[in-house]
């Protein structure tokens, strides 16, 4: 389900979140541009998909160890960081890919949006590589290992 939230125009900031209450709901501020809106919707969408994901599996991430994300410019404990090092590098593919048939404004957002997270995903990498651990399985770990180190050789 997809909440839009406000029109925007490409130059303004766009909000999205998903809260795990509402499980496949994504709210989200919206431009005239299917693909930017697509960005957003990969985002909150990843942010739903590793929860089913951790839920499944029984995964518990500790709260006490943080690690410093580079999107919010703070310490974060290790649950909200994964998901950070999970989510952007979705976007980060999902925009390369767009971008091949966009076209305008919406070219402009997502090759700006890629610009924005090489710097962050390389200040990351350290800490992610620490806080993937935290995942004891094997197969989810190498999940979001092979997003996060995919995006960075974009």
């Amino acid at each position: 389900m997809i909440c839009l939230t406000g029109r925007r125009s490409p130059d303004q900031t766009l909000r999205s979140f998903a809260i795990t209450r509402l499980p496949a709901t994504v709210f989200t501020d919206h431009t005239d541009d299917a693909a930017v809106l697509g960005r957003d919707l990969v985002h909150e969408a990843a942010h739903n998909w590793l929860n089913d994901a951790l839920a499944a599996l029984h995964i518990t991430i500790p709260d006490d160890e943080t690690y410093f994300s580079p999107w919010r410019g703070t310490q974060r404990p290790a649950y909200g960081f994964l998901h950070a090092c999970f989510a952007f590098p979705l976007t980060m593919i999902y925009a390369a890919r767009a971008r091949l048939d966009a076209t305008g404004a919406g070219d402009a957002v997502l090759a700006d949006h890629e610009r924005q997270q090489r710097p962050r995903l390389d200040a990351a990498q350290d800490d992610f590589t620490r806080a993937v651990k935290l995942i004891p399985d094997p197969g989810l770990r190498e999940r979001l290992d092979s997003v996060f180190q995919h995006a960075r050789t974009l």
